[in-house]
């Protein structure tokens, strides 16, 4: 299925107007988009307890999902730096995802988007670390394991510095999607929206 005209026809989209196009969807919405395109394999980046993958898995019990997430402290993200508590996160995910066809993989999100071929998924979602320069690693990273016509998307489409927490996905988004003339793309209508585009 073409995945820019199911759109255009299920949201009487006009593609000539000038990008982003907000979407009155959420991301369980969106999760349901995936579905309906008949999407079978996706990864998720950034996973921390399994709560979107299971989203993911629940709207389409077709789906084999790949869980993507370090679940260790690092120096540069500071909003989970204890072992005991990433290392819960962990054990939660692996519980709740039991009953999916979801392989958790344990590693850095680049490191790890170098062991799949380009083009393999049908859609990837990041979440992971939200400051400028991983935000934009890993939208460099796995945007090539989309196969054309699939969808990469995202989490926090905003901006944010509140004390430790710094969110810079619109900002990053926004840069790639014009420096690479990306075109329609489209975020979601919520408090944290997320954001994608057809590969």
């Amino acid at each position: 299925m073409d995945a820019l005209a199911y759109l255009k026809d299920k949201f009487n989209l006009d593609y000539s107007t000038r990008p982003p196009t907000r979407l009155r969807i959420s991301r369980e919405g969106l999760a349901s988009i995936f579905a309906e395109l008949g999407f079978t394999l996706g990864a998720e980046i950034g996973v921390e307890r399994g709560l979107y993958s299971e989203v993911l898995c629940k709207a389409n019990p077709q789906l084999k999902l790949y869980s993507v997430d370090s679940w260790q402290p690092y120096s540069d993200y500071r909003i989970h730096v204890s072992k005991d508590k990433l290392d819960s996160f962990y054990d939660q995910t692996k519980e709740r995802m039991a009953p999916y066809n979801c392989t958790m993989v344990k590693g850095f999100s680049v490191d790890v988007a170098k062991k799949f071929e380009d083009g393999t998924f049908d859609f990837v979602y990041i979440d992971a670390n939200h400051e400028f320069v991983y935000i934009a690693d890993d939208i460099n990273a796995w945007v090539h394991k989309v196969r054309p016509g699939g969808i990469l998307a995202g989490h926090d489409y905003f901006r944010a510095k509140e004390g430790k927490y710094k969110c810079h996905v619109k900002d990053v988004v926004q840069a790639w999607a014009y420096s690479h003339s990306v075109s329609p793309w489209f975020f979601t209508t919520e408090r944290r929206p997320s954001w994608f585009w057809v590969v």
